[in-house]
This record gives C-alpha cells, structure tokens and sequence, in this order.
C-alpha cells in the first residue's frame, strides 16, 4: 500500500473523554493499520485494524483507534443527556476492534488496555533496542533496520526513518532515533505499517475511558488478563446472571469456554 504524505495542516476534534490539564498540541500524525492473528495455531484467521492514530510531538504523543475514541465519544455524549436514569444511544457505532492507547509524556510510557470490559492503565518499561545493518525504502523513504526484545519475551522487528527524526512508534515501540514506519514480531503474528504522514495541530492528552483502573505495575495487568482468558466469568461474580454474546443465559457456577489467544500486543 502506498503510504499517504499530507504536509497541510489540520486541526481535529479534542478528545471528549478526559480532559488534560495541559494543552499539548501535536507536530505530526500518522495513520496506521495492523494485522493480528490471536490465536498463533490458526494463522489463517488474521484480523485487520486500520485508523489507528500516532499524535506527537518533540515531547509526547498519543495512539490511539479512532475506532475506538468514536465508540466511546457516543457513550459519552449518550450519558451527558440521560434523563430519570434512562439513557437513548439510538444506533451504535460499530464496536471497536482495538481499544489499547498508550499516552507518552517526557520519558514516561503509560499503556492503557483492556481486560473484557475494564480497563487498567500502568506504565510501561521502556524498550531496549538494537541497530541493526540492513537498509531499505518503504514507498521512497530511506529506513533503517531494529530489534528489540520486550519484558514479556517477544522479538520485534522494526524499520524506522531518520527523514522523520522523531523517536516516535505505533504502541510502546518508541525510543530509536527516527520515527517508526512499520514494526513487526518474529513469528508475524503482529504487523504495524504506517498509510499516511501528515501536520497536524490536533491536542495531545491521554484517551483514558472513565472508569480505567490505574494499578502500580504491569504484572498486575498480566496476571488480570491471564486471569481472565482462563475464566472469562470472572468479572461477572458478583452478578445473578451471565449473558454470553451469541444470548445463551449461564449462571455464576457456569465457566465460559476460556479464550485461546495466544498472541498479545503489550
């Protein structure tokens, strides 16, 4: 896919979910798309992300799905004109397929990223990279090659630009000396590539959906998340009732069928 570079400047919509006490503003946008497979076993059964959005600046950034910051915008706004407990949302915006953000500020990286209809936000060690020698162009800009290896044990590869000398990525992959145009995992069950560059003025502050939980480290997120794929009943405990999606009615003594993903964007 050709990769789309506007250098007009535009100004786009504040966030409507949390209000940042600073005003930030972004130097550059980019647009990017994934490609996952969940479940390592079943590589023909990959899903497509697009519109994710990288905001920054020489200080900060924000990533975010626009998907995602739509869906949630309309329950917000939804939840502002209740009346006698009653809320109207009419018909929905399509359910996000990537709820993660990850907001940077100074040398601080904090990821934000659900476990079934929570949230919990915690600050992400930073990525210890390695130069490589191979060189490449991607759509006519001159890249660079990287690796690095995460806390949680994936190998990722990624191609950054010094055309763009911002140490700026999709997600948590930050910290080299150019901005990331396209990063991906050993096995390629994970694949982020940049489709558009352009200005942009737009403000920069976390996208935090209320409610988020903020907790001290991320093992407690990983032990949730693990937690939960096991039992996907155990954030409904406390409730008479447990509704499956496709409407099947369980009870608390009934475990959902665990979730075989084995692949993880953290």
């Amino acid at each position: 896919m050709t990769l789309k570079i506007l250098l007009t400047f535009i100004s786009t919509a504040v966030f409507t979910i949390y209000v940042s006490a600073q005003n930030d503003n972004s130097d550059m946008e980019v647009v990017y798309k994934m490609k996952y497979i969940p479940d390592s076993l079943k590589k023909e059964k990959s899903i497509l992300v697009d519109n994710l959005v990288l905001l920054f600046n020489n200080h900060s950034s924000i990533y975010f799905s626009q998907e995602a910051k739509n869906y949630y915008d309309y329950l917000s706004k939804g939840i502002a004109k209740m009346q006698n407990g009653t809320i109207s949302l009419g018909t929905l915006p399509d359910y996000p397929r990537s709820r993660a953000s990850v907001y940077k500020n100074g040398d601080i990286i904090t990821a934000t990223l659900p476990v079934g209809k929570y949230f919990y936000s915690f600050e992400e060690p930073k990525l210890q990279w390695t130069l490589l020698n191979d060189k490449t162009k991607i759509n006519g800009i001159e890249c660079s090659f990287a690796k690095t290896v995460t806390d949680t044990g994936d190998t990722f590869f990624a191609w950054y630009t010094m055309e763009y000398p911002f140490s700026e990525g999709p997600f948590r992959f930050k910290g080299l000396p150019g901005l990331i145009l396209k990063v991906f995992n050993k096995n390629n069950t994970i694949e982020i590539e940049a489709v558009e560059i352009k200005k942009s003025i737009s403000v920069i502050e976390p996208f935090i959906i209320s409610g988020s939980i903020k907790i001290k480290n991320k093992n407690i997120y990983l032990k949730t998340r693990a937690e939960y794929n096991e039992n996907p009943n155990i954030q409904n405990i406390n409730s008479g009732i447990i509704i499956k999606k496709d409407g099947v009615v369980l009870n608390n003594g009934t475990s959902l069928r665990k979730i075989e993903a084995n692949v993880f964007l953290d």
